[in-house]
């Protein structure tokens, strides 16, 4: 059992570490809103409820808040990015972090209660830093320094910890003096029986992930982060947060194929259809496939790529540093201005504004399987996430006394973009063109219409509900709600949810047709004479091309395969493709990590 304190988890990184912030976001003029720079991270605050003649009062009764982990290091080495993305000396080729990750053993009481043995509460409690510095040259991490994979990075601390005050700023208040927006009081600090932080008012669920465990626990601490302090000057000891997750390979708060089949089903029906054909093989994408493989060499992933580069303030390569069409001059990496000649010609091959073009492509061309035939995707993907969220509503909006259930307040999930896609693809409300930014955040608010001025025409429940993604108020985006009103019957959200919010969801193969058609006409064929004889006189040639095949092998072709892996040269080849030599190939947690439509 592990336990997690949180005063020392959270605040001693912050306080080694403050002063850089001022570093950061210097390169370039500008940056893309996915980049969630302070500036745009202060444009996210929760917005008071907008006056609407159709409701009396009304008191907010819960808050699902689902959460995008903060910005991070690649999720690979393995993503060949562009030519010399890993090369020595250049800045995206090693990733160093300041930010570690505290750990605590079970306290004494803990072992106590949980293994029957006598442990004195004196006894001595510490803490594990971990440190990804074990490894000297020539063995190295993966991302060559000590950041992990996928690492939450400071950045993505500071926009995790802003996600938690405008949570604390719109929701929390002081009982005794009520100086807060009675529309919106959630959370009281008065209470000291039922602590604002503790199980069943507050629940914390995330992936098993560095980077979504400590975006959440970020987050809390923005939250709560003085009545932590608080708690450990009136008990001595810091608060113990339950912390709900799952094994990565099984969980659900992202798309994943091997434990639900019917997902790569569903992705390979949208990546069949009609329209994806048409968008892949458009004017536009061939002219940039053209500038990927002609410019950069290879751009294995490029929303990938291009943001944690951009983001973390590294260098972009010339031919896609065009994000404000500044160019601004590199130096110290591309050796001066360039040839105008040349960008002339790039301009009137490829066009300009090819960072965003390249994000906008690769954005549409991940998105389109979620919003496809109605987020038939989406809704298997996030069924068992639906239900998840709704056994935390439903003993609320029906009235439940079961505690532990219906005192549920508070219920933050932080998850990835592939969590908050088709989360909002299920309910027909993503745009193609849309991906999440660094530590995005849905709310999912509850409210309850409490007295009879209310009207029942338009809220014919006891029950509303209001729906904000990054500051901004969607309600009125879900079908059957009503235009330019904040909060919308919960009956809408029920009845577009209830069919596929299971947990117990469809996974099985559902095209099976055509293999069992197969089938029967392969035993029809087999029970026939000109069948019988067919069916010997094809194992005899295929055998005959096999063993003709094998021999051309083994005395021209072996050599070649063979030295392309281990000759030195740099080059080694994958059943991913070709990368270098000195980055190690994608084990099973990599593959396990994401859907195969999109990495995060």
């Amino acid at each position: 059992m592990m336990m997690l304190s949180f005063a020392s988890l959270l605040i001693l990184p912050l306080l080694s570490t403050a002063h850089t912030t001022a570093d950061w976001y210097q390169r370039y003029d500008a940056y893309p809103p996915y980049c969630s720079i302070p500036e745009e991270m202060n444009k996210r605050t929760i917005p008071p409820l907008r006056p609407n003649v159709h409701l009396g009062d009304s008191r907010l009764a819960h808050v699902t808040a689902v959460i995008r982990h903060g910005a991070r290091t690649p999720w690979s080495a393995n993503i060949n990015c562009w030519d010399g993305y890993w090369e020595e000396g250049s800045d995206t080729a090693v990733w160093n972090c300041g930010l570690t990750t505290f750990l605590a053993p079970p306290t004494p009481r803990v072992v106590d209660e949980e293994e029957g043995i006598y442990a004195s509460e004196t006894d001595a409690m510490f803490l594990f830093e971990k440190k990804y510095d074990a490894l000297s040259y020539p063995q190295h991490n993966e991302l060559n320094g000590t950041c992990q994979r996928g690492q939450l990075l400071l950045q993505g601390y500071d926009q995790e910890l802003t996600n938690g005050e405008q949570l604390r700023e719109a929701y929390v208040y002081d009982g005794k003096t009520m100086n807060h927006d009675i529309k919106l009081r959630l959370l009281d600090l008065s209470d000291k029986i039922n602590r604002p932080y503790d199980e069943p008012i507050l629940k914390y669920r995330a992936d098993d992930d560095q980077r979504t465990l400590m975006s959440g626990q970020i987050l809390l601490r923005g939250l709560f982060g003085t009545e932590f302090i608080e708690h450990l000057k009136n008990t001595g000891q810091h608060p113990v947060i339950p912390l709900h997750v799952a094994d990565r390979s099984e969980d659900v708060l992202a798309p994943y194929g091997l434990n639900c089949p019917r997902l790569l089903e569903l992705e390979e029906t949208a990546e069949k259809s009609m329209e994806f054909k048409a968008f892949n093989n458009s004017k536009e994408a061939k002219t940039l496939y053209r500038f990927i493989e002609h410019q950069l060499g290879s751009l294995g992933d490029p929303l990938e790529c291009l943001m944690t580069t951009i983001c973390t303030d590294r260098i972009l390569p010339d031919a896609v540093n065009d994000y404000t069409q500044s160019r601004r001059e590199l130096h110290s990496h591309s050796g001066g201005d360039g040839d105008d000649d040349d960008d002339d010609d790039h301009h009137h091959k490829y066009g300009t504004e090819l960072f965003e073009r390249l994000t906008k492509f690769d954005t549409q061309r991940a998105v389109f399987p979620y919003i496809y035939n109605d987020g038939e995707y989406s809704k298997v993907a996030m069924g068992p996430l639906w239900a998840e969220i709704f056994e935390a509503i439903e003993p609320i909006v029906n009235g439940g006394s079961d505690r532990g259930l219906s005192d549920n307040k508070l219920h933050v999930v932080s998850g990835h973009d592939t969590t908050l896609v088709p989360l909002l693809a299920s309910l027909g409300i993503w745009n193609v063109e849309m991906w999440p930014a660094y530590a995005s955040m849905m709310l999912l608010e509850v409210h309850e219409l409490i007295d009879g001025k209310t009207d029942r025409t338009v809220y014919p429940t006891p029950f509303a509900f209001r729906l904000i993604f990054n500051g901004e108020v969607w309600t009125d985006k879900v079908k059957g709600c009503h235009k330019d009103h904040d909060l919308c019957d919960f009956q809408v959200l029920r009845q577009i949810v209830e069919p596929f919010a299971l947990r117990d969801r469809e996974c099985a193969l559902t095209n099976t047709k055509q293999s069992s058609l197969s089938i029967q006409r392969a035993q029809g064929l087999l029970t026939s004479p000109g069948g019988i004889f067919m069916f010997l006189l094809l194992i005899c040639v295929s055998a005959g091309l096999g063993a003709f095949g094998m021999l051309w092998y083994l005395k021209r072709g072996s050599g070649r395969i063979y030295r392309s892996v281990y000759d030195g040269t740099g080059i080694s080849m994958t059943n991913n493709g070709v990368r270098y030599r000195d980055q190690p190939a994608a084990d099973d947690d990599d593959k396990a990590e994401v859907p195969t439509m999109l990495v995060v």
